[in-house]
């Protein structure tokens, strides 16, 4: 009896198969055309639609889960847009520090981090020069000879009330905002014969006798108009204003981000 040979059917075969197969030939048709068994034919049917189907499958995985990376991205992307636009510092928790450090090896070159940088810089200089300006206004207001009657009479918390609103103030003014207003936020709620309780906006200055009042708001009234003459407060006007200007930068780069919702490159957490 003859040995029977093992037929070897190549890859390109079996895929002209499977066209011939869902063009509407039959196995049996196949097999005679191409004078092998029906079941050599049935079998790499069979095998290729299996792997035809992984590898959709595999793909279908592999396609959602880079869409889900590409939203992570673009998540973070928003967070620490809608952060920059209050002009609050950033700081990350350890899973948007992932995010951070996946982005950056997806745009290692973006203008972002230069900025983020630049960003974090310019919110510590402003905690020093606002640390500048409460110190100065410490030592003028503190030697104000027109308070020394109201400290004589133990109204302690009024010099702290002054410093806390002109420090205030400064912050609001340097930012373009409005502040606190002499005419609208200086408020005195009687209390006992003669006394009343002081407070201007947030800043409360605890009970003072009445013929106090107007010292204060006098006080007050003078430090305001020299206040923007400080050169502290000019360097932190300047920063706000650079701040704003790194704040419009960050969006612009984080708005394409956003927007397109593709990143290009690759990361260490890129779907394989």
């Amino acid at each position: 009896m003859a040995k029977r040979i093992k037929k070897i059917i190549k890859p390109d075969q079996r895929r002209d198969w499977l066209k011939r197969f869902e063009g509407g030939e039959s196995p049996p048709k196949i097999a005679e055309r191409d004078e092998v068994d029906v079941r050599t034919v049935r079998k790499h049917l069979k095998e290729v639609i299996e792997e035809r189907e992984n590898k959709e499958a595999k793909t279908m995985v592999l396609r959602s889960a880079l869409e889900s990376h590409y939203a992570d991205l673009c998540g973070f992307a928003e967070r620490l847009d809608a952060r920059i636009s209050g002009l609050q510092t950033v700081s990350f928790n350890p899973r948007d520090d992932l995010f951070k450090e996946a982005l950056r090896q997806h745009q290692p070159r973006s203008l972002i981090w230069k900025n983020l940088n630049r960003w974090d810089f310019l919110h510590q200089k402003i905690a020093e020069t606002n640390s500048e300006i409460k110190k100065k206004l410490e030592k003028v207001v503190a030697s104000d000879v027109r308070l020394n009657p109201i400290v004589s009479d133990g109204e302690t918390a009024v010099i702290p009330g002054i410093i806390a609103a002109l420090a205030f103030q400064a912050e609001q003014w340097a930012q373009e905002f409005k502040g606190l207003n002499l005419g609208e936020n200086f408020i005195s709620e009687p209390t006992r014969e003669g006394f009343n309780n002081l407070r201007y906006g947030f800043s409360q200055m605890g009970e003072v006798k009445n013929d106090h009042n107007a010292i204060i708001k006098r006080v007050i009234e003078d430090f305001e108009s020299r206040l923007k003459q400080y050169k502290e407060y000019s360097d932190l006007e300047k920063t706000y204003t650079e701040l704003n200007r790194i704040r419009k930068n960050l969006h612009d780069e984080l708005s394409v981000i956003i927007l397109r919702r593709v990143v290009p490159g690759r990361c260490r957490y890129c779907p394989a």
